[in-house]
């Protein structure tokens, strides 16, 4: 593939969408060109990862290794296509195996290539930084719609012995000690001054165990922070519930429907009382579209955010596809 056709490529990869064709360039660069052959194997679950891959042409099945020996398979990718670049957003391992099941061929950007890609405080950085954001916000909702659709359709009015649907009543306080969210791994990154601007373009508010801070299929009004507590995500279709993930101290949900302007992918729910910081829409989005240091810090939070939310997201996947059939 030419240069220029890489860069024709590269624009039309919904990763890539939106960047300058001189950026375009720059990243066509540094990428090399792999053919591969039904087989390979790109790289082993619980593997570290030297870089991420952009399918040009084939397919690469994406399958999580279960209790047993057997295999379940996540997602079957094509051209267009990325796969690998949770690892190089949070640090983890990669969390399946990809295997090719198509000849064809990628193009692979290393680990040092994407750090220094996505470190650049330009205008071509945030805006990959977005894509990353807008790209994995997609895969969260799909991962989602996937376990919702193995409990049953959703009924679109709220079920009557589902207790946990009592609306929220917040209680906005004062702000949390700034000694402590410092020393969550969440903020290890990020510098002070930056730091100071995240935590001061919200409210803080104490929200009692069990109310609902964020319904399916309703709007997304806020991104909220844990500061202490829990929250889980949660699926419910009649009596039926699947629990998708749970946050924590320096966690965030309720940003996806701020990122893509659709509905929330699922109820939020306090699992125990909890401190949050809460990002009204208009917060978020000085942010999130930003070229500021605390956009930038922001941006990362997002993105390292998302990319846990997915590996959780994994766990009940794998119980569904274990689960025994009657």
């Amino acid at each position: 593939m030419s240069e220029p056709d890489s860069v024709a490529f590269l624009a039309a990869a919904p990763l890539f969408e939106g960047l300058p064709r001189s950026d375009l360039v720059k990243v066509a660069r540094v990428m090399s060109r792999r053919p591969v052959s039904v087989g390979d194997v790109l790289w082993h679950q619980g593997t570290e990862a030297k870089g991420m891959a952009l399918i040009v042409a084939g397919r690469v099945s994406v399958t999580l290794r279960l209790p047993g020996g057997r295999a379940f398979e996540l997602t079957d990718a094509g051209p267009g296509e990325t796969l690998g670049e949770l690892p190089l957003i949070d640090g983890g391992p990669h969390s399946a195996t990809a295997r090719v099941t198509a000849d064809g061929s990628l193009l692979f950007l290393s680990r040092a290539e994407f750090a220094a890609l996505v470190s650049r405080q330009d205008p071509s950085a945030f805006v990959l930084k977005r894509r990353f954001a807008a790209v994995n916000a997609a895969r969260l909702r799909r991962q989602f719609e996937h376990l919702g659709d193995s409990l049953g359709p959703r009924n679109p009015g709220r079920a009557a012995t589902d207790i946990a649907q009592t609306p929220a009543q917040l209680e906005f306080t004062g702000p949390a000690d700034t000694s402590y969210i410092q020393r969550m791994a969440t903020f290890h990154a990020v510098d002070e001054l930056a730091l100071s601007g995240l935590i001061t373009a919200g409210r803080y508010a104490r929200c009692p165990r069990g109310r609902t801070l964020e319904e399916e299929g309703a709007p997304a009004a806020a991104l909220y922070m844990v500061i202490n507590g829990a929250v889980e995500k949660v699926l419910i279709r009649g009596d039926r519930r699947i629990r998708v993930g749970l946050a924590g101290p320096g966690r965030a949900f309720g940003y996806e429907g701020l990122i893509d302007g659709a509905s929330s992918p699922a109820h939020a729910i306090a699992r125990e009382r909890a401190l949050l910081l809460v990002l009204p829409q208009d917060a978020f989005a000085r942010l999130f579209n930003g070229e500021s240091d605390e956009s930038l810090a922001f941006l990362d939070v997002v993105n390292r955010d998302l990319a846990a939310w997915l590996r959780q997201a994994i766990r009940p996947q794998a119980r569904l596809a274990v689960r025994p059939t009657t």
